[in-house]
C-alpha cells in the first residue's frame, strides 16, 4: 500500500465530509474519529511489514498502519456518502425504484427527528417514534 493511495482516499473521505457538512449544515466527527481508531487499532494486531515502532512486546508496523488507515476511510467514506445520498431524492424506474426511493423516504422521516432511549422502554418510544412519524405524514 503506498502512501499516495492513502492520501487519496482520505482526500475523498474530506471532500465527502465537506458535502455532507454543505448539504446537512451539521455533521459529527467524534463516531468517525473513533470508527478510525478502532479499524486501525485491530489492523494493527496483525504485524506486517517495516517495524516504526516497538511499545514492549507490540509491533506497529507500517504496512499494518497503512492497511487499517485505508480501511477506515473506506467505512468513513461510506458513511459520509450515505449521509448525503439519503438526503436527495432518488426516483428510479419500476416497483424496485419505487421501493427504494419509500425506503428512503422513511428512513429520512424517521432520522429528522431524535429519539432519547430510556431503560426498560426501547420498544415502546421506536413505537411512538414510528406513529409520529406517520401521522405526520398522513395529515399532509
Amino acid at each position: 500500500m503506498s502512501a499516495k493511495k492513502l492520501c487519496l482516499s482520505w482526500a475523498i473521505v474530506l471532500l465527502l465530509m465537506l458535502v455532507s457538512f454543505v448539504r446537512r449544515k451539521k455533521i459529527r466527527i467524534m463516531p468517525s474519529v473513533l470508527l478510525t481508531a478502532s479499524v486501525t487499532f485491530f489492523a494493527l494486531l496483525s504485524p506486517v511489514g517495516k517495524t516504526l515502532l516497538t511499545v514492549r512486546s507490540f509491533r506497529i508496523t507500517q504496512d499494518a498502519l497503512f492497511i487499517g488507515l485505508q480501511k477506515s476511510a473506506v467505512l468513513v467514506g461510506m458513511v459520509f456518502l450515505s449521509q448525503t445520498i439519503v438526503r436527495y431524492t432518488i426516483t428510479l424506474p419500476g416497483a424496485a425504484g419505487r421501493f427504494v426511493s419509500d425506503v428512503l423516504f422513511w428512513f429520512n422521516q424517521l432520522t429528522a427527528q431524535r429519539i432519547s432511549f430510556k431503560k426498560g422502554h426501547f420498544i415502546a418510544q421506536i413505537d411512538e417514534a414510528l406513529c409520529a412519524v406517520w401521522e405526520q405524514t398522513n395529515v399532509h
